[in-house]
């Protein structure tokens, strides 16, 4: 037999293996729900007042009353007794709700500069808008770009600087690309 038939043969039946084992495989994966013991769900001789009137000197478990220890017990096991706490009644907790978020801020400026109508096309003129899609501020800065032209000395962020900050750092921009680095609205403006 030549070598290339045995490779033929092997991976015929590897390939046979494969499609009878992929069925039990996928059996397999089913997943079953957990049977649960009926007893560990049970609520047996459980309290009728609330939490604060619990006696600890019985204690029970699985219902089987168990007295608490007495100080001759904690002796004859070499030790001192331990004291429990008296009970007190449960309070209601309060938790602080968070507020909700502030209202994003919008800084908006009837201008007639180049930037104003950039910013009118690019974000509808909101000077503080921070949409989550990656670009920032009244002229839609990406976040490395910001950093790149020089607009971390004023924010971390371009949304968090001033109108007049955003505009020395696309003065910055411009006067490297021109007005590429905002395509659509160059087009629509009619920019150089």
């Amino acid at each position: 037999m030549t070598i290339t038939r045995r490779i033929l043969l092997l991976a015929a039946i590897s390939i046979g293996g494969i499609a009878l084992i992929a069925p039990l495989a996928a059996r397999s994966a089913v997943p079953v729900a957990p049977e649960l013991d009926e007893h560990l769900l049970a609520i047996v001789d459980a309290p009728a007042a609330g939490m604060g009137a619990l006696d600890r000197g019985s204690l029970s478990v699985r219902g089987v009353p168990v007295s608490a220890p007495s100080s001759d017990d904690a002796e004859s096991l070499g030790g001192e007794p331990i004291p429990t706490p008296a009970s007190a009644p449960m309070e209601a907790t309060l938790y602080a709700v968070a507020p909700p978020p502030p209202p994003q801020r919008v800084v908006t400026y009837d201008g007639t500069s180049v930037w104003d109508d950039l910013a009118r096309c690019e974000s509808g003129g909101n000077w503080a808008i921070n949409t989550g899609n990656g670009y920032y501020g009244g002229l839609q800065f990406g976040y490395g770009t910001w950093h790149q032209y020089g607009g971390g000395e004023f924010a971390e962020y371009p949304h968090e600087a001033s109108r007049e900050e955003q505009i020395i750092v696309a003065e910055r921009l411009r006067a490297a690309r021109g007005y590429a680095p905002w395509p659509a609205c160059r087009a629509k403006l009619g920019l150089p």
